[in-house]
């Protein structure tokens, strides 16, 4: 009884070793594992009998592999990678499959998969003939650490460049040398904007996170053809800026100037300054003090401000505007009086000068002449005794004069009555 039960051992011993056999066979490893630039990608080969593959990627201070492709059996012995992780020291490895099990990995050799590094822009300037002056830095790659791998190409393979893009037609490049650190971007018409990139076999293009935008500022003003002397003049200013996508942009802190000069023979001076924005149009008053021509200069602007934003100095036109004087009190104190009493003629200008002004009188046609009014620092009181009844219509008139050699226009002051009973 005993043998009997050791034979039905036995034979349950070897049932079971028949169905996984001890002695099943791992896939011999594949060989020959090469890699080669085609068509601007990595291509892997090896050479093994037509079983399913495996395709890995591995990086020495890395403990875990990225698969890059598996393969099916019959499959051509050969995968792509269009990119690889950024890193000095790289190899792919190659198993076989065959019944479940998993051959031992074949790698290829160390080969480095280093990107180009990123340039940054640092600054820019706007030059007067138009060019903008760029300047950058950009990281040195450091020492190959597999040097003569089978996917290293020449320095000159690895290329820097500047994109200008304009608001209208076509984009323009400018390639540096490699190393270069400041490039002047001929003058081009605004507004544009200016990218940095970079690139190498591992990777086509770099866009840099600062650009460069180079706009186009523009400026209105409005000036009162007409005003009397001492007073404001109600000049609004406005500003645009454009830049290369054609987006109007409201900028703040614009410093913007007001300017006058006598005629267009005599230089500009600047008479007030005012901040501004392209948004919101603003007031840039200034006094009427005498005929002159009136422009808005705006400086050039720079900013930093994640991009860097350029504009050229502009200015309006130049518009002219008149002065006239200022009337300030022209009337008979009192108004109303009898026959033989004594008024005065009280009479206030600007400008507060020493000017010979008239009294003119309304006969129902025109107005007629009455007697001169002279005036001192632009002042005068005039005694005037009452010598005929009713009521009669006065005016003042003063002459065209010249104050810091600016002209103010003559002019008369509105209707005034004198009552005489």
């Amino acid at each position: 009884m005993r043998k009997l039960v050791a034979l039905g051992t036995t034979a349950v011993l070897l049932t079971a070793g028949l169905s996984t056999p001890a002695w099943a066979a791992v896939p011999d490893a594949p060989t020959d594992v090469q890699v080669a630039w085609v068509d601007g990608r990595v291509r892997i080969s090896w050479q093994d009998v037509g079983e399913a593959n495996t395709v890995r990627v591995e990086y020495p201070d890395r403990p875990l592999t990225q698969v890059l492709e598996f393969t099916e059996a019959g499959a051509p012995n050969e995968a792509f990678a269009n990119r690889l992780v950024d890193d000095n020291r790289v190899r792919v490895t190659v198993t076989t499959k065959k019944d479940g099990e998993q051959s031992t990995p074949t790698p290829s050799a160390w080969f480095d998969a280093r990107w180009a590094t990123h340039p940054v822009v640092q600054d820019a300037t706007l030059l007067a003939d138009g060019s903008v002056a760029m300047k950058w830095t950009q990281p040195a790659i450091g020492v190959d650490q597999t040097p003569n791998d089978p996917l290293d190409r020449p320095l000159s393979d690895e290329w820097l460049k500047i994109t200008l893009t304009p608001a209208k037609g076509a984009k323009e490049e400018f390639l540096l040398p490699a190393g270069a650190t400041e490039f002047t971007v001929p003058p081009r018409q605004r507004p544009m904007t200016l990218r940095m990139s970079s690139g190498n076999e591992w990777i086509s293009w770099i866009p840099e996170g600062r650009w460069v935008r180079v706009g186009v500022m523009s400026a209105g003003m409005s000036v009162p053809a007409l005003e009397s002397y001492g007073r404001y003049l109600d000049i609004m200013s406005t500003l645009d800026l454009f830049y290369c996508d054609c987006a109007e942009h409201g900028e703040s802190g614009i410093t913007v100037q007001l300017q006058a000069r006598a005629n267009s023979s005599a230089p500009w001076k600047t008479y007030g300054r005012f901040g501004a924005d392209t948004v919101d149009p603003v007031q840039t008053p200034m006094s009427s003090l005498g005929g002159r021509q009136y422009r808005l200069w705006v400086p050039a602007q720079k900013a930093h401000n994640g991009d860097i934003t350029l504009s050229a100095a502009t200015s309006t036109a130049a518009k002219s505007s008149r002065t006239v004087a200022n009337m300030i009190i022209t009337r008979f104190e009192p108004s109303r009086l009898l026959v033989g009493q004594t008024t005065k003629l009280n009479v206030r200008v600007q400008p507060a000068i020493d000017m010979t002004a008239a009294l003119q009188s309304w006969n129902g046609k025109q107005w007629r002449y009455v007697r001169a009014v002279p005036l001192k620092k632009g002042i005068a009181i005039v005694p005037i005794k009452a010598t005929r009844r009713g009521t009669t219509t006065f005016r003042i008139a003063t002459p065209p004069v010249t104050v810091s050699g600016l002209p103010v226009l003559a002019t008369t002051s509105k209707p005034f009555t004198l009552t005489i009973r």
